[in-house]
């Protein structure tokens, strides 16, 4: 026992910084109500998930698919495996689980996988000329037009990643072509996972697909100088959509590349939009999760996730968002949007230590000047021009409803008075 505490507490033995690949946790693996575990007839990568019954006919397919692929490449499995080996300590320390495998086992997994992923990405129709080089039409198709669909959100669960050494390595064996940074850009382009960037560097660093997808959309936020964040002094919180209307700040929608790109100006907060569907949500969810359990790593989507929190309290908050068409919401009732958002914002951890840096502050300094703007708006207004202004003149039919209110209450005001006067003098 004293010799299991021993190494299990050696300084050396100590790799959480190197962690990139967690399990969720069961709060946010059942963030919307719905499991996020792969589903039955999808995919299963790395070994958090492998050999599970559910998955087996996915995995059987895998192999198939791997010899096909090879098929037309003669030494290329064994050297595979040969080119991996080395990377074998590297891949372990990826996940923040022991992996239980034998290296054999392990080293087979990562290449069944790996190479399963590489196949998808060159089937797709923006890669066809790539894929027609290394795999007959047959595969091509079932691939791409059947298998693809059912399992693409699974290809970006935080539980599924495999390392991007490993990617990277089978890459440069198997297809060489190009660069495995532009097909897989290619490839979350066609479905619909990150819009039609232009001019995205190639020099971007990422840990695996998951890392890649979430810098994307931090490296197409709109740059620009920040302020040091000691100038707003603590760190608060803003308030709902709802309350924010009462001192006159407005949300409007605004395009941009990446939703990160948030800014406020004149007491309106511009925001792009973002399609919340099961894709979407996925993604928030599943980047969040990377974000909280890694170490050393900028914290965009969950201050971003802070701030949708924030935005929404009610249905009535993202009914709102949504006539300002910030939120296009394809995830269920009003009120079930709002409960994810509330869910998805809660018990977030922003390290303000490292706020300083430029990429860690982006919305920080937002918090600070919408805070700053609404304290000073509501202590010159009050509420009482929030109802007007807002509930009134902001919707035409209530204003419309309480000018013939207010006409009918003179007629009845004039009809009393007068029929008062014939009363008190009456005509000779």
């Amino acid at each position: 026992m004293e010799d299991r505490f021993s190494k299990s507490s050696h300084p050396s033995t100590v790799t959480y910084e190197k962690h990139c690949i967690f399990r969720l946790s069961r709060r946010l693996n059942n963030i919307n109500g719905k499991s996020l575990d792969p589903q039955v007839v999808a995919l299963g990568l790395g070994p958090y998930h492998h050999g599970k019954p559910q998955l087996q006919n996915m995995e059987e397919l895998k192999w198939r698919w791997l010899a096909s692929f090879m098929e037309s490449k003669k030494g290329k499995l064994e050297e595979c495996l040969i080119q991996l080996r080395p990377l074998e300590k590297e891949v372990r320390e990826c996940y923040s689980e022991t992996i239980k495998l034998s290296a054999d086992e392990l080293l087979q997994m990562m290449v069944v996988d790996g190479c399963f992923i590489l196949m998808l990405f060159i089937s797709a129709r923006v890669n066809l000329d790539l894929g027609k080089a290394y795999m007959d039409l047959k595969l091509i198709y079932e691939l791409d037009m059947v298998i693809l669909p059912k399992i693409y959100r699974d290809l970006l669960l935080l539980e599924n990643q495999i390392p991007s050494c490993v990617l990277k390595t089978l890459y440069k064996i198997c297809i060489r072509s190009k660069s495995l940074f532009v097909i897989a850009t290619k490839f979350f382009r066609s479905i619909s996972v990150i819009p039609e960037f232009t001019n995205i560097l190639d020099s971007l660093e990422w840990l695996h697909l998951l890392d890649l997808v979430r810098m994307i959309f931090i490296s197409r936020r709109h740059n620009k100088e920040i302020r040091r964040t000691d100038d707003y002094g603590p760190f608060n919180l803003i308030p709902c959509v709802t309350k924010l209307r009462r001192a006159g700040i407005k949300v409007n929608r605004h395009m941009a590349d990446s939703f990160l790109d948030v800014k406020f100006n004149n007491g309106v907060i511009e925001m792009p939009d973002i399609n919340l569907n099961n894709k979407m949500c996925s993604l928030l969810v599943n980047c969040v999760a990377f974000e909280q359990y890694s170490c050393n790593i900028f914290k965009h989507f969950s201050i971003y996730a802070m701030l949708l929190d924030c935005l929404v309290n009610t249905a009535r908050d993202v009914d709102h968002l949504y006539d300002r068409h910030v939120i296009d919401n394809f995830f269920g009732t009003d009120a079930e949007t709002a409960q994810f958002i509330n869910n998805l914002g809660k018990d977030l951890i922003i390290n303000k230590d490292h706020s300083h840096d430029n990429d860690n502050s982006f919305l920080l300094e937002l918090f600070g000047d919408v805070n700053k703007y609404y304290q000073k708006r509501m202590n010159n207004w009050g509420n009482w021009q929030w109802t007007s202004e807002h509930e009134y003149f902001g919707k035409p039919w209530l204003l419309i409803s309480a000018f013939v209110g207010f006409v009918l209450l003179v007629l009845t005001f004039l009809q009393t008075f007068y029929t008062m006067y014939a009363y008190v003098h009456p005509k000779n």
